[in-house]
């Protein structure tokens, strides 16, 4: 895993959409002024100023005293907001549980910000409460948040309650975001897009969707399958049905296309992702459709 990231990392960096406007946000471009090695422009000596910016060419052929002014560089905050519901450990159509595929996304993210010396924390959660973690930069931190997050997912746990969790990030963060969701399809469907507004008014958000497995699935002939509170079986004849089958995946298509024009018309990048193997090629074309929106 670590070998291919090293070589997709630069493909993989996360680009902000906003000047950024506060001491702790972003290292792409910021309104502050400070000590870096960009140079921006001249101005006027007020005040305050450090001396050590003037810059005395420029204040003799002006003559007045003038100052050099450099973009700030800053990090990035990035927040893991994931899904730990009991749906999210049923499988994917890889034949993994979904929430070890989400594990793995958000430690592909995780790597890359750590690598970028962004600051990265973790929000996860169901019906029954929230985790957080604070943001960090430390290696074995994230390690150990990514380790929580994966042993939390129980097909014992509460139902999903996305909403809950994004309005726990909406009213819990002042500082500016850039917010990676990782949930199911099923749960994405139902996010209040007025949660989705009021998110997008301080933070930057992108979505990554961890698909179901359908019933026709290879990997689950001759074994038995259950809803989720394994309380119905479902029958291989019903399984094998192709009318069932196509019905079904007319349904997923669909759904696919829905969530991602309702993303879209937030400017909001997103992907869906069926298994581990798939993840990293899903992640950098999020992250390029990212860097390539607009806002309104």
């Amino acid at each position: 895993m670590a070998g291919y990231l090293v070589r997709v990392q630069k493909r993989m960096d996360i680009h902000s959409m906003h000047r950024v406007r506060n001491v702790l946000t972003g290292n792409y471009g910021s309104v502050f002024k400070g000590r870096s090695m960009d140079f921006d422009d001249l101005r006027e000596y007020s005040y305050g100023d450090d001396v050590k910016d003037i810059d005395w060419k420029a204040t003799a052929r002006s003559r007045n005293v003038m100052i050099r002014r450099y973009i700030a560089i800053r990090k990035h905050n990035i927040l893991l907001v994931a899904d730990n519901g009991n749906s999210m450990a049923t499988l994917a159509p890889s034949g993994e549980a979904k929430g070890e595929v989400a594990a793995f996304c958000a430690g592909v993210i995780a790597y890359v910000a750590q690598h970028h010396s962004d600051l990265t924390g973790m929000v996860y959660g169901n019906a029954g409460g929230n985790t957080r973690y604070a943001m960090k930069e430390d290696t074995a931190y994230l390690e150990n948040f990514l380790s929580h997050y994966a042993q939390s997912i129980s097909i014992e746990n509460p139902e999903s309650n996305i909403n809950s969790l994004l309005t726990y990030i909406a009213k819990g963060y002042r500082e500016r975001l850039f917010i990676i969701v990782i949930t199911d399809p099923d749960n994405a469907e139902t996010i209040d897009s007025e949660i989705i507004r009021k998110l997008n008014a301080r933070h930057e958000q992108m979505y990554i969707l961890v698909e179901d497995s359908p019933m026709t699935n290879t990997i689950l002939q001759n074994k038995e399958v259950r809803d989720i509170e394994g309380k119905v079986r479902l029958p291989q004849f019903y399984r094998k049905n192709k009318m069932l089958a196509k019905a079904e995946k007319n349904y997923r298509d669909a759904q696919k296309v829905k969530i991602k024009k309702a993303l879209h018309h937030f400017r909001i990048a997103s992907t869906f992702v069926d298994g581990s193997e798939h993840a990293i090629p899903a992640i950098i074309r999020m992250l390029e459709e990212q860097k390539h929106a607009r806002r309104k």
